[in-house]
Parts: structure tokens; C-alpha cells; sequence
């Protein structure tokens, strides 16, 4: 299961400052799979920690 991230923004669509998340990078994880595959995983890691997506709001679900 990803760990959430989460901030106050204003949304756009509700008019209103909302609870906005997005999903976060479980590092441990990447670490270990980083570690075993001998780097062949840090592309992997690299590109899931870019956070593809970004933020949606919480309430309505629209992209910030």
C-alpha cells in the first residue's frame, strides 16, 4: 500500500482551500529493490518519485 501525501491548496473547481493528495514513494522499498537488483531498479525509483499526476483535491477530485 503507497503512503499518501498530503497539503491545503485552493481548488478551483469547488472555489474553497481543500484537502489535496497525491500518492507518495514508498523509499524502503525502492532501496531494497535497488539493492538486489543490483540498480538495475533506480529508473524505477526514480520515475515513481517523480509523482506522475500530482495533486487532486480530495473533495471534487480535479487536478490542482
Amino acid at each position: 500500500m503507497a503512503a499518501m501525501e498530503y497539503t491545503s491548496k485552493y481548488c478551483k473547481y469547488c472555489g474553497q482551500q481543500r484537502k489535496f493528495e497525491r500518492p507518495g514513494t514508498n523509499h524502503i522499498l525502492h532501496l531494497i529493490l535497488s539493492i538486489l537488483t543490483v540498480g538495475l531498479w533506480i529508473p524505477v525509483w526514480i520515475l515513481s518519485a517523480i509523482k506522475i499526476g500530482g495533486w487532486r483535491c480530495s473533495f471534487c477530485g480535479k487536478r490542482a
